[in-house]
């Protein structure tokens, strides 16, 4: 019965010295002398709005907003070639010149319709006059306005079919007075850019809608980023990016989120965004890689310094000040570091006082006093 007896009471102690050292180990004590040795400092437990950051890589594309392909609206021979790949060009530069067999037939056609109608015009004044002179009968009068306003109907339609072949009305008005411009066609620039494609050579017959150049407007790029499905929470459109590329590694450039993929890649698990991003020193090319930057979903939350935080084992802790030289060790559970600053999810309250830095010294001294 003493025996039993015996090993109760030495259970019970067991538990009472276990549990006093596990209270013991939660609280640190240190005199004067040990913090005048610990450059200590402290910081409250705050709301606070966390931005986080996601890193990505991107391939730089052309804006295809400012992309354009080149084609003849109507099938011809290459006289002269005027341009070729990589060079600037300006809008309203020729690019290249054809001849055309059907736009010169339209063109002979619009002369020939021009001046039967210049003729018909005449011709109309003229009558008109002798009709209110009473000279000439009225019959003669309106047949002589009927073929004017056919005259006029067919040089009209004459025009439009001109206008279809990309010619305008400048150029149109033009044909008379330069009748050696007959059959040639100007591929022109529409803006100014890169010509970054050249599919024509000379003496090469280019049917209509044929594609022979392309010019791109570089002023402004997109950069295409894989962004991981399980970030997806944390990005919206219309937030910033940051790009930096290797051929210019001290410029930043900045950008925004226009658009997201409407569909996941299977494979990989990622949405394509694209990001718009201005170009005013012409350093960016199409097809460069560059690191990404891009800002996430702010979100209002219990924030802390990161050198608050410290872990041991799979537990993440804060020195929580209790009093002159007494400090606790509180557990919590935090969320992804974001700009030196932790998410604390759990474990502490709103305004309470923690150490921001010495805490390498203080978890020594708890360790060695029979902390964890």
């Amino acid at each position: 019965m003493n025996k039993q007896l015996t090993t109760l009471i030495i259970l019970v102690t067991s538990i009472f010295l276990l549990t006093s050292a596990s209270v013991f180990a939660a609280q640190l004590q240190l005199t004067k002398a040990q913090l005048a040795n610990i450059n200590l400092t402290t910081a409250t437990v705050s709301n606070r709005e966390s931005l986080r950051h996601l890193k990505l890589n991107a391939i730089l594309t052309a804006d295809r907003r400012k992309t354009h392909r080149i084609a003849p609206v109507v099938d011809g021979i290459v006289t002269t070639l005027q341009v070729v790949a990589h060079e600037e060009v300006h809008k309203g530069q020729v690019l290249a010149r054809l001849r055309s067999h059907s736009l010169g037939q339209a063109q002979a056609e619009y002369l020939e319709a021009l001046a039967r109608f210049e003729l018909a015009d005449a011709n109309r004044t003229r009558i008109e006059g002798l009709w209110k002179d009473g000279v000439v009968a009225e019959s003669r009068w309106l047949k002589v306005d009927s073929e004017f306003k056919s005259a006029r109907a067919t040089l009209d339609a004459r025009r439009r079919l001109l206008s279809l072949t990309g010619l305008s009305d400048k150029q149109v008005k033009r044909l008379a007075k330069q009748p050696n411009r007959l059959a040639v066609f100007d591929l022109i620039s529409p803006i100014d850019g890169l010509v970054t494609g050249v599919d024509v050579e000379s003496g090469q017959l280019l049917s209509a809608g044929q594609a022979a150049f392309q010019v791109d407007d570089l002023s402004s790029l997109w950069a295409m980023v894989k962004i991981p499905v399980a970030s997806l929470s944390q990005v919206k459109t219309g937030v910033e990016a940051e790009i930096r590329v290797q051929a210019s590694p001290g410029q930043l450039y900045r950008g925004e989120l226009k658009s997201l993929g409407g569909e996941v890649d299977a494979q990989s698990q990622t949405l394509t965004g694209r990001i718009v991003l201005a170009n005013p020193d012409g350093r960016l090319r199409p097809g460069m890689y560059a690191e990404v930057r891009l800002n996430g979903v702010a979100s209002q939350g219990l924030m802390v310094p990161a050198r608050a935080v410290f872990r041991v084992g799979d537990q993440n802790y804060v020195f929580k000040v209790l009093g002159e030289g007494r400090f606790e060790t509180v557990a919590v559970k935090t969320g992804v570091e974001t700009d030196g600053w932790v998410p604390i999810l759990n474990g502490i309250e709103v305004n309470t006082t923690i150490v921001s830095s010495g805490v390498a010294e203080l978890k020594s001294h708890w360790q060695y006093q029979g902390g964890e």
